[in-house]
């Protein structure tokens, strides 16, 4: 018998979300809810008011670098529940 390493499991459900379609539709989720929540309008305006409080020029990776652990953080709850809801639904109807 034969033992599946975490990164393999990890591995073998992602081909299985892909290939299902699922994963497809679960951005499509996250990003209809994000812009629902406001999430979306007030990452904007972040951003906005990052990249005019510096008095030099920032390239995209300096802009990503300084606005994504915001991001992260001003996610709601309730997106984050719903979105791991339906991802453990996705892995005990596979497993």
């Amino acid at each position: 018998m034969s033992s599946v390493t975490n990164d393999q499991l990890r591995s073998i459900l992602y081909r299985d979300l892909v290939e299902s379609g699922r994963r497809d539709q679960l951005v499509e989720l996250l990003r209809a809810r994000l812009i629902d929540s406001g999430w979306r309008d007030d990452l904007k305006a972040y951003t906005k008011e990052k990249i005019q409080s510096r008095e030099n020029t920032m390239s995209v990776d300096e802009i990503i670098e300084e606005v994504s652990p915001h991001a992260r953080d001003s996610v709601p709850d309730k997106v984050k529940t719903e979105l791991l809801t339906q991802i453990s639904a996705f892995i005990e109807d596979t497993l």
